[in-house]
């Protein structure tokens, strides 16, 4: 996997990687509005207190909107350093170290799994493998919400080719050529809903892991 020019950097820093991620989130409201975006998803679709678990939570930042709406979470990463992070801002928070494709955690526990900007880390077998353990994680009826870049054209697609020249690995490449609507289908989702926000360059992806019929 190759890395970009300033990714590195980036991650090094964080007042650039802040200052990066502020202006990119610009059309959706700022950095706060957008570690929201999934938070109000679900809060939308889930009793309070619900169990909620974020999919590659790092240092807590998309986490610490779940708890401030009541939900019970547990934040899932490979990154034992990362958790120490999440677990000192965001009391509260259950912390597991563990692969996303592959998360130690028994199935069917979760009303509801959020993934905040992530999945475009992955390449597609890993990728496909992480919705398919969220699922597994699911309750019946229970819900997955997930924000993350989304292909724009034309000019305004100029400023996201840069981006991910620039801050991007090529899974972001290969995750821009996809579609994560249809993937959730494919994976068994139901109920798959696509909003479009921040002028085409990101989308909020919801679906629902089917009830079992009931019988006559």
């Amino acid at each position: 996997m190759s890395r970009r020019p300033l990714r590195t950097f980036a991650y090094g820093h964080p007042w650039f990687y802040d200052l990066v991620t502020g202006v990119g989130s610009l059309p959706v409201g700022g950095t706060r509005r957008l570690r929201q975006l999934c938070a109000q998803r679900l809060a939308q679709r889930l009793p309070p207190q619900a169990a909620v678990l974020d999919f590659c939570c790092g240092g807590g930042a998309a986490s610490a909107p779940l708890l401030a709406r009541g939900f019970r979470v547990t934040g899932l990463d490979c990154s034992r350093q990362a958790l120490e992070r999440a677990a000192r801002t965001c009391p509260g928070l259950v912390t597991v170290q563990g692969l996303a494709e592959q998360p130690p955690l028994a199935p069917g526990q979760f009303a509801g799994v959020q993934l905040s900007l992530a999945l475009h880390e992955f390449h597609r077998p890993a990728r496909l493998e992480l919705l398919a353990a969220a699922l597994r994680l699911l309750q019946p009826g229970g819900w997955f919400v997930a924000l993350d870049l989304h292909p724009t054209h034309g000019l305004l697609g100029w400023p996201q080719q840069w981006f991910v020249r620039l801050f991007e690995t090529d899974t972001a490449v290969d995750f821009l050529a996809s579609n994560l609507a249809a993937d959730l289908s494919r994976a068994g989702y139901g109920d798959v809903a696509v909003e479009i926000l921040a002028m085409g360059s990101l989308q909020l992806v919801s679906a629902r892991k089917p009830s079992p019929s009931l019988a006559p």
